[in-house]
């Protein structure tokens, strides 16, 4: 759609099934089952945001962040060097740390280091503790922080099995997320191998005339690689 400014992802075959990539300064959900790809997919974007000039922050809720800044190294992202040179930042948040105290972490973190590009995985945990209309207000009120904050924010959670819609399977935190976010981008895996194993689908993309349907995708050594129609 004309006049929308977009921040390309630069994630090969992505960005042509979303016009250009995510609507810029907007929040995006990114859920699938385990091992469907979704971290590979938030540190790609932020990876090649540097390219861009945009500095990123990824933040984790995990107990060792390390480990996927050396995972990365497998796809050929030195993210420890970025790290220490400010121009991607990681952070880890317990699980029992308030919130309020990670709103002013991410304000800090964000104003300091010029940051454009924001990750969270997995974002769910953020509200572990809280549950009903609490989870809701906690949620709605880091996107909306977010959104002033003027970045582009990928936020993962895991779902079962990758399922989208199974009846009395849902995650309230899981809706939260999907139904706030600007975009929902769902990542299946098969677990079987081959071209088709993986699959990808644009559930939703505010203004913007996205591809409708699964499409498959590739990880190879160099990262997510959506395969052409």
């Amino acid at each position: 759609m004309g006049g929308v400014e977009r921040c390309p992802t630069g994630i090969l075959g992505f960005d042509k099934l979303c016009e250009g990539g995510f609507v810029r300064n907007s929040v995006n959900a990114v859920l699938g089952g385990p091992g469907a790809g979704k971290t590979t997919f938030l540190l790609q974007f932020l990876w090649n945001g540097l390219r861009y000039k945009e500095n990123g922050l990824f933040v984790s809720f995990e107990p060792d962040v390390s480990e996927v800044i050396e995972d990365a190294v497998l796809h050929g992202w030195d993210f420890a060097r970025a790290d220490a040179n400010g121009t991607c930042k990681f952070i880890r948040f317990s699980t029992k740390a308030s919130v309020d105290d990670l709103k002013v972490e991410l304000m800090k973190t964000i104003a300091k280091n010029d940051v454009k590009r924001v990750c969270m995985d997995p974002a769910s945990l953020i509200s572990i503790n809280t549950d009903g209309k609490e989870t809701r207000e906690l949620i709605y009120d880091l996107v909306s922080l977010l959104k002033r904050l003027r970045v582009t924010v990928l936020l993962s959670n895991e779902i079962p099995d990758g399922e989208l819609e199974v009846p009395g399977k849902e995650d309230a935190r899981d809706n939260y997320i999907r139904f706030l976010s600007d975009s929902f981008i769902s990542l299946y895996s098969s677990g079987l191998g081959g071209v088709t194993d993986r699959a990808l689908r644009i559930v939703k993309m505010r203004r913007t005339n996205h591809a409708r349907g699964p499409v498959p995708f590739q990880i190879t050594n160099f990262g997510v690689n959506v395969v052409s129609r």
